[in-house]
């Protein structure tokens, strides 16, 4: 399962990220990487972009960037 299936208010750990070394690099430097837990906050009307919370900080990702990450429901 991808981040971008996740619904408003679900909980996750990431167990993946499959992302180019500069994303992936970007992303690790919010937080998100293999491990942590994240929460859906909100989803915006157009669905290209989403806000998550990583450990206590707000995020926002672009769907495309999203669908990077794996994690796992809680």
């Amino acid at each position: 399962m991808t981040l971008d299936s996740l619904n408003k208010g679900d909980s996750a750990v990431i167990k993946n990220v499959n992302a180019p070394q500069a994303l992936k690099a970007r992303l690790t430097s919010f937080g998100i990487n293999k491990g942590a837990n994240i929460t859906l906050q909100e989803v915006t009307l157009a669905k290209n972009t989403m806000e998550i919370s990583v450990n206590k900080t707000k995020v926002a990702l672009r769907i495309s960037e999203a669908q990077n990450i794996e994690v796992e429901a809680q």
